[in-house]
């Protein structure tokens, strides 16, 4: 067996930390375009356990294409919880 490469290393709890630490991070006053918003963010800040400030970002990628983003990253990062605790609501089942 090989070990799985690090993208899959991300449980829910994992995904849930790195919204709360992008959370942590934003302006107080964010009422900005989430893509302006998004591209000031400090990674680095971000980075947590053994996940990197870059590998932060590529699972953001991930998630955040799984959400609709017509409105600010602070409202995005909540959206983008519910859709992490809860991947199938909303999905169409076939």
């Amino acid at each position: 067996l090989t070990p799985p490469c690090p993208a899959d290393r991300w449980s829910q709890e994992d995904m849930l930390t790195l919204l709360e630490c992008m959370r942590n991070n934003l302006p107080s006053n964010d009422g900005s375009k989430f893509k302006t918003t998004e591209s000031h963010l400090d990674w680095e800040k971000v980075a947590f356990k053994d996940f990197s400030g870059e590998m932060c970002k590529m699972k953001w990628m991930e998630i955040s294409n799984e959400v609709r983003k017509f409105r600010t990253l602070t409202e995005l990062i909540m959206d983008a919880e519910e859709h992490v605790k809860n991947p199938y609501k909303g999905k169409k089942l076939k």
